[in-house]
Formats: structure tokens, C-alpha cells, sequence
């Protein structure tokens, strides 16, 4: 049995084996015994970013105790464990279910229970607490219970961009993860599916919208500024009075979620072959091993591939220049300069289909709004709120009868000089 020793803040540290477990509870990376399994070195440092995230997201953690059997979570290793259960029955069982599931597993013959069979020394907040580090570190989306809405949806930005610090900033209000859904509810309820009406699949437009929709018209006609988001629904939010757009721009991560589904789902496709009982196909079906939707992990790549277009598009080079600018002073994911995604989709997937036919059924709303800034640029500088406030629609009226009152005066003026002049030529004809 692991000895734990009393501390207010038992997740602070984490080594590069802890990491490895991560890996491995939640892609199912091979145990590292033999080198000749081991995911290399380079594989290991794409996901850089995203073990920073697992830091700052782990080391926040401060159980109510500081005894470690009154701790929702002693080490890393519980942490691992409650991911595990949710990999498994996240899908199908709800939160309050895998709750009791988890920590009635951990109570002792010797502990005090309560009536759910959960040890008593540990507190329902702290639980709680746990459960939501462990879905925010399985979906890179911040997470909270009905019981604890005043936790506020954190955001990890760049303090100095020279030495890299960083931060947790408030951005958003937590995402509820309710006692009676299950993860997978929860995660598809976050991200629900409404199809833009300028974005129909096949509509000619939309393939006009997308191909103008790049970064370097957003910073060149929108004045639009780009900043990096570790929260998914953070994803391409545009904040009107400062201009920022936010770009969740964790792509190994989703990379790394795909390699995983497409897996397991090649494991569901052998078994089915194989003839397995009717039970095993339908729990595939129901559930794979795999919480986050692969749809909104294509469709988020995509999104992507609009702003910063393939080598076909003619302002790739410029879109390039401004990404490994984003790269290299806003500390986003070097994995966002790979190209290519055919080896995390399956046959039926395919990036070009979502391409040709304009489809985002996530992120389309989203992609319009920052469209109609190309279209209709919000005024941000003094100047051009000066210009705006003299070009506004309700002026329309006022301008007119302004010029058609110039006019009438000019015309009397216009006609009293010729009368004039014509009582002059009076005069002298006389």
C-alpha cells in the first residue's frame, strides 16, 4: 500500500512516469518496460503544452484535509484511477453513479460509511472536486457540479511572453457536469450541433465564405488580434470591444484523441468480425472507451485549416508567417504547424468532405460572426469610432434634409442674384 504523506497540496509535483501513466490511462499508451513500445521522445514532447495544462489544472487542487485519508485525492495516481473509471463507464453511467463507484472502491472494512457507501473522512465537496480536475483533464473543458457553480472557468494565458510564465485568468462561467448525466451527455450538450443557414452543406457561398474567412484578412481588414485559449469552448469567441479572438490550439491533444478512438473503434470492427455475442457489439456500440466526440475534434481541426489554409489557398505563406508568429510569442502548440490529418481519420471521415460542403455544426455560428467583421469592421480606434458615429444609418435622414436645406437656400440665393442682376440690366436699359 502507497504511503502518503500529509500535505495541503498533494499534486503540486508531477514527474515525467506520472506523465507517462497519463498518457496511458487516457490514449492507452503502451507501459514503458520495453524501449522497443515506448512512444519516442518527440512524441512525448509534442504533448509539452498539454502536460503544462495537467500541471496547472492538477496543482490547483487543495483538499478541505490535510490528513491524506480524508483527501478526495492523495497522488496523481487517484487522479489516474478516477479517469480510468470514467474511460470505461463514462459513457453510459452518470456522474453521481462513477462517484459512488470510485470512492466506494477506496473505503476501507475499518472506515466510517455514509448511506451511498462512500467513506465519511472525506467531504461530498471534496469528491466533487475531484471528479471535475479529472473530466477537465480528459476534455480540456472546464468543469464544475451544480454544488459548485461559484468556481469560476479558468484560462491559461501568457504573462511574459520572453520567458514563458504563465497563468490562470478567468474567462468563462464553469461548465456543469449535472449528478444525473452521464460525461458523454454532458461533453455533447456543451458543444450542441446548429447548422449555420449561410453554412449549408454544398451551398456555393459557403465556399466563398470560407475561402476569404483567412487570418491575415482578419488582422488586415477586421483588425482582429489572436490570443491562445486552453478551454475548447473558448474556441474562436471573439471579444468585441478588444478585438481578441481566442484559438484553441491544443492540436496534439485532439490528434492524440483521435489516434485513440480510431483504435479502439478498429478493436470494435475486429471483434464484430470475430462474431462476438450480440451483448459485447451492443456495449461497443454504446460506448468505445472514448469521452470527447470525434466530430467536434475534426471539426475544431477544420476550423483551423480555415483560418490558416492548406498550400492551395494564395495567402498560405502570409497565413504561415502569422501562425509561427502565434507559435513562437503566444506560446501556442508547435503541433498546430502539421498539416494533415489522414492518419487520425477513419475511411468514412474525410477533411475535404467538411471543406467542400461548408458544414461546421459546432463552430459555424462562430466562423459567421468573425465573417461579419470582414463584412462590417467594428470600429475600435478613435477615429474610426469618430467616422462611425457620423455614418450610422439613423444619421441616414438627417444628412438628406441637411443637404436638401443647403440646396433650397442656394436656389433662393441663385434667385435672388439673377433678379438682381436682371433690375441692374433694367437700370442701364433705361
Amino acid at each position: 500500500m502507497a504511503v502518503h504523506t500529509p500535505t495541503a497540496y498533494p499534486l503540486r509535483s508531477v514527474n515525467k512516469g506520472e506523465l507517462e501513466q497519463l498518457c496511458q490511462v487516457l490514449w492507452g499508451w503502451p507501459q514503458c518496460q520495453d524501449p522497443t513500445h515506448c512512444f519516442s521522445d518527440d512524441h512525448f514532447h509534442r504533448l509539452s503544452l498539454f502536460f503544462d495544462f495537467y500541471k496547472q489544472v492538477s496543482s490547483s487542487y487543495v483538499p478541505d484535509f490535510f490528513d491524506p485519508d480524508d483527501q478526495a485525492l492523495r497522488s496523481h495516481q487517484d487522479l489516474f484511477d478516477i479517469i480510468s473509471l470514467l474511460r470505461d463507464f463514462g459513457g453510459h453511467s452518470t456522474r453521481e453513479d462513477c462517484r459512488k463507484m470510485y470512492f466506494w472502491g477506496r473505503a476501507s472494512e475499518d472506515d466510517i460509511k455514509k448511506d451511498d457507501g462512500t467513506p465519511c473522512n472525506i467531504p461530498l465537496a471534496d469528491q466533487e472536486r475531484a471528479f471535475n480536475i479529472a473530466a477537465t483533464v480528459m476534455t480540456m473543458v472546464r468543469t464544475s457540479s451544480l454544488n459548485d457553480l461559484a468556481t469560476p472557468s479558468f484560462d491559461i494565458i501568457t504573462l511574459d511572453e520572453e520567458q514563458g510564465r504563465t497563468m490562470l485568468q478567468d474567462v468563462t462561467g464553469p461548465f456543469v457536469w449535472r449528478l444525473e448525466q452521464t460525461l458523454l451527455e454532458a461533453v455533447v450538450d456543451t458543444f450542441p450541433s446548429r447548422l449555420h443557414p449561410s453554412l449549408q452543406p454544398g451551398d456555393p457561398q459557403s465556399k466563398t465564405i470560407l475561402h476569404e474567412l483567412t487570418a491575415i484578412n482578419l488582422t488586415k481588414i477586421a483588425k482582429l488580434k489572436f490570443m491562445g485559449t486552453s478551454d475548447l469552448r473558448n474556441h474562436l469567441r471573439l471579444d468585441p470591444v478588444s478585438g481578441t479572438v481566442r484559438i484553441f490550439h491544443h492540436t496534439s491533444f485532439l490528434k492524440q484523441h483521435l489516434l485513440s478512438s480510431k483504435r479502439d473503434i478498429k478493436k470494435q470492427e475486429h471483434n464484430l468480425a470475430a462474431n462476438l455475442d450480440s451483448t459485447s457489439s451492443s456495449h461497443f456500440q454504446q460506448h468505445d472507451g472514448f469521452i470527447f466526440p470525434r466530430s467536434i475534434a475534426l471539426e475544431t481541426l477544420q476550423t483551423l485549416n480555415v483560418l490558416f489554409p492548406p498550400p492551395s489557398h494564395p495567402q498560405f505563406h502570409q497565413c504561415q508567417s502569422l501562425l509561427r508568429g502565434l507559435v513562437a510569442k503566444s506560446t501556442f502548440d508547435p503541433d498546430i504547424l502539421r498539416f494533415g490529418t489522414t492518419a487520425y481519420q477513419l475511411p468514412s471521415e474525410s477533411m475535404g468532405k467538411i471543406n467542400s460542403s461548408g458544414s461546421f455544426p459546432t463552430w459555424g455560428t462562430r466562423l459567421m460572426t468573425l465573417y461579419s467583421e470582414l463584412e462590417d469592421p467594428t470600429p475600435r480606434s478613435i477615429l474610426d469610432n469618430w467616422l462611425e458615429r457620423r455614418s450610422k444609418s439613423r444619421h441616414v435622414m438627417m444628412v438628406t434634409l441637411v443637404g436638401v436645406t443647403v440646396a433650397v437656400l442656394l436656389g433662393v440665393l441663385s434667385l435672388g442674384v439673377s433678379i438682381f442682376q436682371a433690375w441692374i440690366s433694367w437700370q442701364e436699359w433705361k
